[in-house]
């Protein structure tokens, strides 16, 4: 089956941060970093240095950062559209083949992370790859990593942690992707694209790349992280509740494809999915009340589609490539249809958003003071900015030139809109980067007053 590479890309999503990709890899491969003089004439913006002249601190920190300019896109998306019951799963197939990997990772346990964790851990990663690549911002966060102990202690710690979170989601993105292919064994083929060269993607990989796509669209609906205390259903990550997918528009597709006939149809075979799948193991079966209990996962959506398409009276629809893959374009863009207005803003930055008003209502409090205190200070340095820039800067000239560093790094990060997203996360989070942020600001504003 033919399909154009733009479609391809598209649906991945992989081109939107394709310069940002490919930055990266000059860092990483050509032991580069971007130049931190814009005025300067002469200056490659990809000037190569001399580890040799790397203070190991400033190294070890590079190191650290660098670790995340190695994840995709993809990657990171993966966070919020990744569910974790499937990090340990193999198909027989697999297990046949990798026995003893298999038992070795059989025994790791899944790290349980909530919708909002979900949106927080992808924030900042978008957030610190963002970071990276300006080099005002990196300039400062290293000053702030050399001289500052509980700072360089902190964000060792994290570091660490969002290793290892990335690793198991990748780890379960995989099971996800193998369990799909397993229970839909007869969309095991790979498309094709235009123009010949390249590795040709298998159609459950592209399917999973419509299926983050979903999940965004389903957690920027405006009840999607409105919960009280006592509706914890739909709290896990990388799962779609049953009446999101109707919102998004999935019974109005399956029946102008004369996939099904009603939606009270579609609700009775997601029903027993769910049921078969495993997804609701504490519900009980007779009084799973698919308007609340329900969760659906990429497994479960993958198996409702290929239901519908092998028992419609369209039946050849399950072996034509061509409609199998013009469903999944229009299940995306009928989804996607609802936000025409907002397609524009950056998705991790618009959930980052979100994210303040998640959990129960003392979280929310709570996330709102440390939110608006944070919001205060992005005000602060753009107004600092304005008077810097306007050449009142007789007194700063002789103030300590690492300060100033700090100080260049905030005004240039308080402009991007990543880089504050995340390091709000930071702030409303993790409490002893709190109290580092705002002696930071204490110290910046000393400064410039």
């Amino acid at each position: 089956m033919m399909i154009s590479r733009r479609g391809v890309e598209h649906a991945s999503k992989l081109d939107s941060l394709s310069n940002t990709q490919e930055e990266a890899l000059q860092l990483i491969e050509e032991n580069t970093l971007p130049c931190n003089d814009d005025h300067e004439e002469d200056c490659n913006p990809l000037s190569p240095y001399d580890d040799e002249t790397v203070a190991p601190i400033e190294s070890e920190f590079r190191s650290l950062m660098a670790t995340f300019l190695t994840y995709s896109q993809t990657d990171i998306q993966s966070m919020t559209s990744t569910c974790n019951r499937y990090l340990n799963y193999k198909s027989s197939r697999h297990q046949s083949l990798h026995k003893e990997s298999a038992e070795h990772e059989s025994n790791k346990r899944p790290r349980q992370r909530s919708k909002e964790e979900g949106i927080r851990y992808r924030t900042l990663y978008s957030g610190v790859q963002a970071a990276s690549l300006e080099p005002a911002v990196l300039r400062s966060f290293t000053v702030l990593f050399e001289d500052y102990l509980p700072i360089r202690l902190a964000g060792r710690r994290i570091h660490k942690h969002l290793q290892n979170v990335m690793e198991e989601v990748k780890l379960e993105r995989r099971g996800e992707i193998e369990r799909a292919r397993e229970v839909c064994s007869g969309w095991d083929w790979r498309m094709k694209e235009d123009g010949g060269g390249g590795e040709h993607l298998h159609f459950i990989e592209y399917a999973r790349c419509i299926w983050d796509i979903l999940i965004d669209e389903a957690l920027l609906l405006d009840d999607s992280t409105q919960l009280g205390e006592d509706e914890s259903y739909n709290k896990e990550t990388g799962v779609i509740p049953f009446h999101h997918l109707l919102q998004l528009g999935l019974d109005r597709v399956l029946m102008q494809c004369q996939l099904a006939t009603d939606r009270p149809k579609l609700e009775f075979v997601t029903k027993q999915i769910v049921l078969e799948e495993g997804s609701n193991r504490v519900a009980e079966r007779e009084t799973l009340d698919l308007e609340r209990d329900d969760a659906v996962s990429f497994v479960v959506f993958m198996r409702i589609l290929y239901h519908f398409t092998l028992t419609s009276s369209r039946s050849q629809t399950a072996n034509d490539q061509a409609s199998i893959i013009n469903l999944m374009q229009t299940i995306k863009e009928t989804a996607m249809s609802a936000r025409q207005s907002r397609k524009t803003q950056d998705t991790s930055t618009l959930l980052a958003a979100t994210a303040i008003r998640s959990g129960g209502s003392d979280a929310c409090k709570k996330r709102q003071k440390h939110s608006d205190q944070f919001d205060h200070y992005v005000s602060t340095f753009n107004v600092w900015e304005s008077k810097f820039l306007g050449g009142d800067d007789a007194r700063l000239a002789k103030q300590p030139p690492r300060r100033l560093e700090i100080l260049r790094g905030c005004f240039e990060g308080a402009r991007n809109a990543k880089v504050v997203a995340a390091l709000k996360i930071v702030y409303m989070d993790y409490a002893a980067l709190r109290l580092g942020g705002d002696l930071i600001f204490r110290l910046m504003s000393k400064l410039v007053r």
